[in-house]
């Protein structure tokens, strides 16, 4: 996989992308501060107003439909910075889009939809079951585990993918498409200290205790 997830020179700007740029850099910078403040949050994303919709609606064209990787990152970040603001209701074509940024060819993007997909499973997102669902639902599970079991693939994406994958193991309902990933195989893997990802997370406590906690949910479910 390594063959396949390195850097990509961004694609030759047209016209219509190269003023995108500016505007998606704003846009980072102004979610980055919305994610963190609720406040803001409420008042320029404010869930179900035009603005906001016209926003997300951007930024996700953007992550489907633009050749250049950089602006695929910019915008693959916003939507993470505002992983709060969806609901159950919206959050179908966003966290689908973003699982199927797992299998880009570019690390970069790649890394950054692990970071954000996170953002909707972790502790702090009150959905984050729901969210976790859904992602499996979107084939989440056999992608994450084909990248931690793959030789080729990149430490700093597999540690990132391990993340996500606890997050959802501990979060997610019973799902025939999690038994069928292996996941429960793949966790036990990292923490006998198997290969160079093994080796980190038996060096990192909160990961090992993350991935041990993913472990006995995983259990819980799928080992009777």
């Amino acid at each position: 996989m390594r063959s396949e997830h390195k850097m990509v020179k961004p694609a030759k700007h047209g016209d219509c992308e190269f003023c995108l740029q500016l505007p998606l850099m704003a846009l980072k910078e102004i979610t980055a501060l919305a994610e963190h403040n609720i406040d803001l949050r409420r008042e320029v994303f404010k869930t179900g107003s035009q603005e906001s919709k016209d926003t997300v609606e951007l930024l996700l064209r953007v992550i489907k439909e633009s050749e250049d990787y950089m602006l695929k990152v910019l915008a693959i970040k916003s939507i993470g910075f505002l992983a709060r603001i969806f609901r159950k209701s919206n959050h179908h074509r966003v966290i689908s889009l973003l699982v199927s940024q797992l299998e880009h060819g570019c690390g970069e993007v790649v890394m950054e939809a692990l970071v954000a997909l996170k953002k909707f499973s972790c502790d702090e997102n009150y959905l984050c079951k729901e969210h976790s669902n859904k992602m499996i639902e979107f084939n989440a599970a056999q992608i994450l585990v084909k990248l931690l079991s793959d030789g080729e693939s990149e430490l700093k994406l597999q540690v990132h993918g391990l993340v996500l994958l606890c997050c959802i193991a501990s979060k997610a309902d019973y799902c025939k498409a999690v038994e069928e990933a292996r996941m429960t195989t793949a966790v036990r893997q990292f923490l006998r200290e198997e290969g160079e990802l093994g080796t980190f997370v038996s060096q990192k406590p909160a990961l090992k205790e993350l991935a041990t906690k993913a472990l006995h949910s995983l259990i819980l479910y799928y080992e009777y």
